[in-house]
Parts: C-alpha cells; structure tokens; sequence
C-alpha cells in the first residue's frame, strides 16, 4: 500500500494517505459499523479524481481488488460512506463555483456543506429548503436522499438538482441532466464511455420493463435503484435519478447545478404539549393537512433527560411528564400563517398546553433542537449511536407504532423514545447500547431483528425515508424479488462493470461481513440530530 500512495501521490495534486492514524480517523462513520480503508485520499480537482478511478480500474482488471468509497463528511448512517479499499474525500471540493440571481441557480462542488452553503446563500435572499444537519454535504445529500423534515412541503433533494457532472468508474466524465430522445439516439451511436451507458441503459429499460411497470406501481422503496422508474418518460431520458440513494455505487459526482428558493417571507411556529397520545394523533391529522412546512414530534422523555443536563426548553412552564411534544411551523406570508396558526388552536382540546411563538420567546424555540442535541450526545461513553434511524410509518399506523414501542421497551429492557416528523413519516429511536461489551453488541442485532418486525408490522419501512447502505441490508436482503434484483444488478453493472464502486455497499452488502465489521469502541464527540 505505500508504494501505491507513494505512486498516486506522484500523479495527482491532492494527497493519498497511507498511514495508521489517518486510515484509523476515516475507518467509521455514523453506523455502528468500523472498516478500515488500505488508503485515503483527498483530492484537489475532479481531475483528480478521474485519476484515480482510472488506476483502481485498471488494477481492477488485472484482478487486483481495491474498492472505491467516496466520503463527504462522513455522516452516513448506514456504512455506506466506510470501506476497505480507497476512501475519496470530497472535503475539499467544497466550492460554490457560481450564483445565478436570476435563475435562481447555483453551481457547488459535492463537498460543500449545506449549511455552509445556506449560509452564502441567504445574504441574496435564497436558500435551499432542506431540513437537515447542516454538516452534511451535498453530494452525501445526493447519495443518500434523505426525506428531510422540510420534504413534504418543498420535494427534498431530489427535487433541486438540475443537473451534475458524475465521474464513471473508468474515470470518464458525464454530464447527467434530461435529454431529448433524439440526442438520446445521437449519445448512443458514439463509441464512448457515455455512448456504451446510454446504450446499456436503454436495454435494461426495454428487457426489464414488466418488472420496471410492476416496480411504479408499488409504493416508493430507495432499496437499490428504484429511481429507474423516472428515467424515461415520452418525451426524454434522464440517467440522473439512478444516482439519487445509489450512495456511490454508480458513480462520483464532482459538480452539481440546484435550484433554490426565494428566503420565506414570515416564520411562525407552535409548540404543543401532549399527554393523552390519542388526542395527539388526532391533531396530528388535521394540522398535517394544513400544509406546515414541518410538523415535528418529541417524545416528552427527550426532553426531560436533556433537562437533567440543565438544557429543559424555557417554553415549558409545567413538569413534562409523559407524551409527546409537538412542534409545527408555517412559512407562508404573515397573514396566512397566523391564519393556519389559529385554526390549529381552534382544534386543540381545552386544556392542552402550548406555546405561540413570538418576538420574545422565539430563541427559545431553538432550545428544543439543543434539547435533543442533548440527548443524543449524554451518554458518558459517546453518542447514542444510529442503529435503524428514519423508518417509515404510515400516519393512520403511528399510534400502532407507539404501542409496539412500549412493548419492545420491556422485551429489551431499555427506553425508547422516539422523534421524527408527522409530515413525512419518518422517525428515529435511539437506544442507549453500549457497543463495547459482548451484551451491548448482542442487544444492538436484537434491536435490528425486532425493530424491524415492529415498523413491518406497522405497514411501514426501514428503507422508505433512505437507502439501505450496510446495515439496513441486514433486514432487506430477501425482500427482492429475482427480477428486480436483476434489474438492480444490471444498472449497478452498466454503471460500473468492475465493481470498483463501493461493492459491499447497497446489493452487494454481505450479513457475515457486516456484523464481524460491529464498532467496538464509540465514536467520540458531539453528533447532531
């Protein structure tokens, strides 16, 4: 491996990295998984890293396996952004390259943090409306797909990307965006690397289109490529949603043009205290379909442990207690807002407990974000790590899901409170397990096994609000059926022919290999939510 850093290091302009402590910083990332990668590398240029997908592709061909992970910022949650093989930081690709006001476009390397980049974009006036840890990158925002708390108002990531560049395993660039079907037909005759994907593409959607039929019809799933249901429609083809939740096993993407959206105008928010849960998801329902811009929900026993820490939100007055807490928030202009504001207060039951924001509390809305930062980061040995985090619940299932979360609390012995948002179905439970000891790593594969019982006994998914990566792979394995995991394999092959992008990751993730690559120390430092 030296000598390969030492060769790489001759040929690019950014560095490759062989040593002990720097493979051992980039061996985890948010999963309870560890792998330590042979190298890391962090280039300066989409050059290179063509570079160096060009060498491990020819060392690929020659049957010499060195697997390629592309990282942002290292927040995947489900091992898809660790790897033994080379790990590709994008950390310092992380530009804002151009800024059309007119357009409202904007042009940024993958590496550049969300936060990062809302911050740039806010002193013109706009933003990307994606609620998510702004740590995050947004090629791992590609990657991934999450459902953010702001998905069912504004469409997620998904729906921003205008276009990118992607790297190929071969190290040949493309340029992903819609085309019409007749340059479509002109791409195909080229005899190129972009020429031979068109062509591989437009077979897979000829041979497998019962089963891309049979795909539309079901409810969105990110387990392997299910995007290809919006590749091609009557008029265009567009590779560029294959790329969206493929957590680069398709390729690298090294540009990317958004779309953003005009700052809000006017921003009020509700909190609301809940004891009876049944009357919590009745108001759940009908605030849902008042179009919030998000509509969050707080076990109260979050918040009560973060206030052992000193950090109980100034908003509540009353001891907590037991239920939820509910937080809702409407972006519209003024007076829409404190309209949909009053219809929510006009359905609450007498009694209920809650919080209007205004000029003088509204710092403190912000301390039920630092509440949960709190919780999550107030084990003595790290943080509570992600095991299953943003399952899927349909909203007619919730209050099923709270049940079977009290009863597997007693099976495990252990408190598990929930959040997550109402608007989008999406929720996460944290248990506090301790991955050092022998019986905290037995509890972490039970939780695995029972969580994932409970949220498919709910009609929900583990894989609906995000890809399966390593660890969700655990408990999807089987749920393909023959056809589809071919087609999946076919694209993944089309895309890359030598399994040179993250092989283990996605189709290719192995049960006995994940669970003998189980964390067995923590990882240090504060998470965020």
């Amino acid at each position: 491996m030296s000598k390969l850093a030492e060769y790489l290091n001759r040929h690019i302009l950014g560095n490759v990295f062989d040593r002990p402590s720097i493979r051992e910083a980039y061996s985890t990332d948010r999963s309870i998984l560890k792998v330590t990668p042979r190298l890391v590398a962090v280039p300066e240029s989409a050059n290179d890293i063509r570079k160096l997908l060009r060498f491990t592709s020819q060392l690929a061909s020659r049957e010499f396996e060195l697997p390629v992970t592309v990282r942002g910022t290292g927040l995947d949650k489900t091992g898809a952004s660790i790897g033994s093989g080379l790990i590709i930081s994008t950390e310092k690709l992380n530009q804002i390259e151009e800024i059309d006001l007119r357009g409202r476009l904007v042009r940024v390397q993958p590496g550049i943090t969300l936060g990062s980049l809302n911050t740039a974009l806010q002193l013109q006036g706009l933003w990307l409306p994606i609620d998510y840890d702004p740590e995050a990158t947004i090629g791992g925002l590609i990657a991934n797909c999450p459902v953010d708390g702001l998905a069912s108002r504004y469409g997620g990531i998904y729906h921003f990307v205008e276009r990118a560049e992607i790297i190929l395993s071969s190290g040949d660039l493309v340029q992903l965006a819609p085309m019409s079907l007749r340059a479509v037909e002109a791409k195909i005759a080229e005899d190129t690397a972009e020429g031979r994907l068109y062509r591989e593409i437009e077979r897979i959607l000829d041979e497998y289109a019962d089963t891309i039929l049979d795909r539309t019809m079901r409810p969105f799933d990110a387990i392997g490529y299910a995007n290809i249901t919006h590749v091609r429609t009557s008029r265009s083809l567009n590779l560029l949603p294959l790329i969206f939740a493929s957590q680069g096993t398709l390729g690298i993407v090294s540009d990317v043009i958004l779309h953003v959206e005009p700052l809000p105008s006017a921003l009020r928010r509700l909190l609301i205290s809940f004891h009876d849960l049944k009357a919590a998801q009745r108001f759940l329902n009908y605030a849902r379909d008042l179009d919030p811009s998000t509509l969050k929900v707080y076990d109260l026993r979050i918040l009560e442990k973060a206030s052992e820490h000193g950090k109980k939100p100034d908003l509540f007055i009353r001891k907590l207690g037991k239920g939820l807490a509910v937080t809702i928030t409407f972006n519209y202009g003024r007076l829409k807002s404190n309209k949909k504001i009053r219809q929510c207060l006009e359905a609450l039951p007498t009694g209920t407990f809650y919080v209007e924001e205004t000029p003088d509390n509204a710092e403190s809305f912000q301390s039920l974000n630092n509440s949960l930062l709190s919780f999550l980061n107030d084990d003595n040995r790290g943080e509570r790590t992600p095991i299953l985090d943003d399952v899927f619940i349909p909203s007619m299932h919730f209050g099923d899901f709270l049940d079977g979360l009290k009863n597997l609390e007693k099976t495990l012995g252990a408190d598990l409170p929930v959040y997550g948002s109402f608007a989008t179905s999406s929720y996460t439970v944290r248990p506090d397990f301790d991955c050092t000891t022998i019986d905290g790593r037995k509890k972490i594969v039970d939780f695995l096994k029972l969580y994932s019982e409970l949220v498919d006994n709910c009609q929900g998914s583990i894989t609906a609000n995000g890809p399966e990566g390593r660890v969700k792979a655990l408990m999807m394995s089987k749920t393909l059926g023959v056809g589809e995991r071919q087609l999946y394999n076919s694209i993944k092959e089309a895309f890359d022919p030598l399994g040179v992008l993250n092989p283990r990751v996605k189709l290719g993730a192995d049960v006995r290999d994940t669970i003998r690559h189980l964390r067995t120390s923590e990882k240090r430092g504060i998470v965020t939510p």
